[in-house]
C-alpha cells in the first residue's frame, strides 16, 4: 500500500513569482531603509558644518563590542552634553577611556555634534 505522495508537490509557476516578488520587495524596503538614514546622517552633518563650533570632549565610555562605539562628554556654554558615536578600529587603539578629542558641534544645537576624528581629510 503506498501512501499520498503530499509533500513533494512540484512547485507552481504562481509560487515562484510569489516567492520572487517576496524577495525582490524585501530587498526594496531594506534599500529605502538604508538610504533614508544615510540622507538624515549626511542632513545632521551638514547642519553642523554650515555654522560649526569647536569643543574638547572627554572620552567617558569606549565598547569594543558589538560595534566600536564611544561615548563622549563636551561642554558648551556651561551646558554639559554627550555624543555617542561609532569610530574606526584605530581610534580605539589610540584612545582611552578618560583621553580628550575633538568635537564639532553646531551652533544652532549644540546638542548635535560629531568627532572630528570621523570627518575626512580634504582631497582639494
Amino acid at each position: 500500500m503506498q501512501t499520498p505522495d503530499s509533500t513533494n508537490q512540484p512547485t507552481t509557476t504562481r509560487q515562484v513569482i510569489s516567492i520572487v516578488l517576496g524577495l525582490v520587495l524585501g530587498i526594496a524596503f531594506f534599500a529605502g531603509v538604508v538610504y533614508f538614514i544615510k540622507a538624515d546622517r549626511d542632513k545632521t552633518r551638514a547642519l553642523i558644518l554650515k555654522n560649526p563650533g569647536y569643543a574638547t570632549g572627554i572620552i567617558t565610555r569606549r565598547r569594543t563590542y558589538k560595534g566600536r562605539r564611544v561615548t563622549v562628554q563636551y561642554t558648551v556654554a556651561g551646558a554639559e552634553y554627550s555624543l555617542r558615536a561609532r569610530v574606526t578600529r584605530n581610534f580605539l587603539r589610540t584612545h582611552q577611556k578618560g583621553d580628550t578629542t575633538a568635537v564639532i558641534y553646531s551652533k544652532a544645537d549644540p546638542s548635535s555634534a560629531i568627532l572630528k576624528a570621523k570627518l575626512r581629510p580634504s582631497t582639494n
